[in-house]
């Protein structure tokens, strides 16, 4: 059974502390959160700003807190499987999808922008929590992501054979990011 805490033992936000930390999206976010202590929450933003991650845990009510703010998909997805927010994005697949609508081509041309947040028990082992991100993440969007090593060309030289010159690929193995669409079952 779960009860409700009194008022008091929940901490107000200081803006001041995230003044440059975009308090437009965070308010917005804190204005969608639900009365239920754990939650998931996605949020499409119609005004993007920086992008940033909060991690909080409370243990005096019993709350881990993960506040993804103003991210791109495929940022939250790198979030979600451990990788690197610098991680390249030449090395994110796009499959049955148009790759604009996932992943910018370029820094220019922005894709959308969401907030994701998550409120879990404060014991919810880091494994979980991004388990369930990308859980979230991939119902929502009806995508399949991975992350798997693959063998890619990496470069090419010229080789003298016996029938004149050849060339020959050099490949090496290169983590990837794979995004693909589900298929769709037509009713």
């Amino acid at each position: 059974m779960i009860t409700d805490l009194p008022e008091q033992y929940f901490k107000e936000l200081r803006f001041d502390i995230v003044q440059g930390l975009s308090p437009k999206s965070l308010k917005y976010v804190m204005g969608e959160r639900t009365k239920q202590p754990y939650y998931s929450l996605l949020i499409n933003l119609l005004e993007t700003s920086d992008s940033f991650s909060m991690v909080v845990r409370n243990d005096s009510i019993d709350v881990l807190r993960i506040s993804l703010i103003s991210m791109e998909v495929y940022e939250i997805y790198l979030f979600a499987l451990g990788l690197p927010a610098d991680f390249p994005t030449n090395q994110i697949l796009v499959l049955g999808e148009e790759r604009e609508k996932l992943v910018p081509n370029d820094k220019l041309v922005k894709t959308p922008c969401y907030c994701y947040e998550l409120a879990v028990p404060a014991n919810t082992e880091r494994e979980e929590y991004r388990q369930r991100i990308l859980n979230d993440m991939n119902k929502h969007f009806q995508l399949d992501v991975r992350v798997e090593k693959l063998a890619v060309v990496q470069g090419s030289r010229p080789v003298l054979t016996n029938d004149g010159e050849s060339v020959e690929l050099i490949w090496d193995e290169q983590l990837m990011m794979i995004m693909k669409t589900r298929k769709v079952n037509p009713s």
